[in-house]
């Protein structure tokens, strides 16, 4: 029985980040036929192609996909059943607080691992364990059930009683365009060209009573809509398929493909500007890590927000600063 390790799902995972070889491998630190080999021994594992490339770009299949949202889950047990092994206290020592934080996928991959890392400097007596959440009413029945102790959302909905909703910082939205692909996903009955947009959006953002979702209802006879289960299965999909993306503005510079020539003007009407929250229970027990996590996150998106501002403009650019300011821009408490 062959199985499959580790290493190869995280080097996939990598390459469903950025559809590329050459960049997964640049970013791994490791050689591009070391990379080839790991999706080769998957792709001979499963039995199914991953991957097939168009525009210069590696598209995942449909079981790529699935592959992908297992893969990641995979991992994320992984690491914590290793993180939990290294970090048992010794005997005697008494057991460690464990926080529960609820993380948004919405926020952008690269941002969650920042924010994490932050949180995990912030508070090293204190096991921390992530799990991803969508942004609807399910978030605050998450957190009045004490399934987690506090959750971080995009434009989320609180959804329970004694849930506290406090505003962190308002992030700006941006629509990243490519022109549509001439695939069998994007013709319609007759196998003419589709005349609609596609738009492909992330769980979270499709949530019925999402401010993203509201807008495109109504203007659902001009629009063809994609839901992507991920962050990666979001870009593979918009890759692959053209279209329209919305992606919080400081993610662009992140996203392969998706420099400033790719963003596209907001149209009227469309929430141009996001809530970022965070969620906790009144009077939970763990309320005295809630400080640390506000402060992770307005630290550490406002960096990345400021950062992705200086590499679009000169830093000496009052524009430039002005904009940071608004995208870090913190909000008093509505309880």
């Amino acid at each position: 029985m062959r199985h499959i390790d580790f290493k190869a799902l995280s080097v996939f995972v990598q390459v469903m980040r950025y559809g590329s070889i050459s960049v997964a491998a640049q970013a791994l630190g490791i050689r591009q036929p070391t990379v080839a080999y790991a999706i080769r021994k998957l792709r001979d594992v499963t039995g199914d192609q991953l991957f097939f490339e168009r525009r210069g770009t590696l598209v995942p299949t449909e079981y790529g996909l699935r592959l992908e949202r297992a893969a990641a889950g995979i991992l994320e047990r992984w690491h914590g059943l290793v993180t939990q092994a290294g970090e048992r206290p010794q005997r005697g020592a008494g057991s460690r607080e464990v926080l529960r934080i609820g993380l948004s996928m919405a926020l952008g991959d690269p941002a969650l691992a920042q924010v994490l890392a932050s949180l995990a400097a912030a508070l090293p007596d204190v096991h921390l364990t992530s799990s991803t959440i969508g942004n609807g009413q399910q978030t605050g029945q998450a957190l009045a059930r004490g399934q987690i102790d506090c959750a971080v959302t995009v434009d989320g909905l609180p959804g329970a009683g004694g849930v506290m909703a406090e505003h962190v910082m308002m992030a700006q939205r941006s629509l990243i365009r490519l022109a549509p692909a001439q695939a069998a996903g994007n013709l319609d009955e007759s196998g003419a060209p589709d005349p609609r947009e596609h738009w492909t959006l992330l769980t979270d953002d499709a949530d019925t009573e999402h401010p993203v979702r509201r807008y495109l209802a109504g203007v659902a006879d001009d629009v063809r809509l994609t839901v992507a289960p991920s962050w990666n299965a979001q870009m593979a999909l918009w890759r692959s398929r053209g279209g329209v993306t919305p992606v919080l503005k400081y993610n662009v510079p992140w996203v392969d493909g998706a420099n400033a020539a790719y963003v596209a003007d907001v149209p009227e009407g469309f929430p141009a500007w996001a809530s970022v929250r965070l969620l906790y229970l009144g009077g939970n027990a763990q309320a005295a890590h809630i400080d640390a996590v506000r402060q992770a996150l307005q630290g550490t998106l406002r960096g990345i927000a400021t950062a992705s501002v200086q590499q679009a403009r000169p830093v000496s650019d009052p524009a430039a600063r002005d904009v940071a300011n608004d995208a870090a821009m913190r909000l008093c408490v509505t309880g």
